[in-house]
């Protein structure tokens, strides 16, 4: 049996795209919100209002509260209510794209993303990571995007930060898929498929990505830029929808969410703290091969993968053990790998993680 939450229906990618967003918007309605924080309407607003206007669209700009709680879903939802409004334009990065996935949902409404960074393939996925206080709750599959509009101008503008942490995140769909792929006595054709695009995905990252940082870092758009967006966003989306939760994910998601008890983790970025999780998780299967490649790899992209790059030197606070006990609850995707994982072995790993981190050649 398959069943799998896909997205998007329509994904366009191209230099200059914001400009023409009016005509792509106007068979979705009239009266859009759309959704993002106070730097990303700093980037884009100027230009959407001019373009909207020009299509006989009058949008709502609606300021993200910062978490995707059920809490701001409901002020959101009420907002739309209250205002009448036919449909939900999602903005900037992946906090704020959830959030206008869950009342897309919610409201039975289109939903259009306009991604502003690399970082993260929400705009493109079928899932949601919902918050509370900036613990992790749960990752709701449902509303995929009807339209994905990628502007590879602003994207290729945006720091570089952004977009090496959004190849980290696309490297984990093949570092966390593979061990659990390897498990499947009968893998269906969705996860088959899934397997091969994470690996089309790594292959491309690898090959690319380096060259695609010296370009964002020199603010020039170029075929690597494109051909990594492509596979931070559109790729790592389908990959997700594929392969669902039985291929999506190990230890370095479980790793994350876990963590999220710990206040200075919400000062890294989402892809920085799951390329540490990489790099734990290949400690804890001792894959020696995979490491010699990755350590380099994230070094030369500038991923902060120590713990003290982290800030989590003190490792004898509560909260980091608390962190480690979610991490190795029942049901976390920590037991996807095919051996026992416990708070002390992963916390022997991610001292490994930090040491190899420290000095990559060893």
């Amino acid at each position: 049996m398959i069943d799998i939450f896909l997205g998007p229906k329509q994904y366009i990618q191209r230099e200059g795209l914001l400009h023409e967003t009016g005509i792509y918007l106007k068979p979705f309605g009239r009266r859009p919100m759309v959704l993002g924080d106070e730097l990303v309407f700093s980037i884009i607003r100027p230009t959407l209002e001019d373009c909207l206007k020009s299509a006989g669209i009058s949008p709502s700009f609606t300021l993200f509260g910062e978490e995707c709680s059920m809490a701001e879903i409901s002020r959101l939802a009420e907002i739309v209510r209250q205002e009448n409004l036919d449909f939900i334009v999602g903005t900037g990065g992946g906090k704020a794209i959830d959030t206008s996935r869950m009342v897309a949902e919610q409201l039975k409404l289109p939903l259009i993303t306009i991604p502003t960074s690399a970082a993260t393939c929400s705009a493109a996925s079928a899932v949601a990571v919902v918050y509370e206080k900036g613990v992790r709750q749960a990752t709701v599959s449902g509303k995929g995007a009807d339209l994905v509009l990628v502007d590879s101008t602003i994207l290729s503008q945006a720091p570089i930060r952004l977009l090496a942490s959004g190849m980290g995140d696309a490297l984990a769909k093949w570092y966390e898929g593979k061990p659990c792929y390897d498990q499947m006595k009968e893998p269906d054709s969705a996860t088959q498929g899934a397997l091969s695009l994470s690996t089309q995905t790594k292959e491309t990252i690898l090959s690319m990505g380096l060259r695609a940082k010296e370009d964002v870092v020199a603010k020039k758009n170029s075929y690597a830029v494109e051909k990594v967006v492509e596979a931070n966003i559109l790729l790592t989306g389908v990959i997700g929808g594929l392969g669902g939760s039985k291929f999506r994910v190990a230890v370095p998601h479980a790793l994350l969410y876990g963590l999220t008890v710990l206040p200075q983790v919400h000062q890294n970025l989402h892809g920085e703290m799951v390329s540490f999780g990489i790099i734990v998780q290949l400690c804890l299967e001792k894959n020696e091969k995979e490491l010699k490649v990755l350590l380099p790899f994230f070094s030369q992209l500038g991923l902060p993968i120590t713990l003290k790059s982290l800030g989590l030197t003190n490792v004898e606070d509560p909260l980091f053990w608390e962190g480690l006990k979610r991490t190795c609850a029942k049901g976390s995707s920590v037991h996807n790998l095919p051996f026992p994982v416990d708070e002390r072995k992963l916390y022997h790993a991610m001292m490994e993680a930090d040491e190899r981190a420290s000095s990559p050649r060893k």
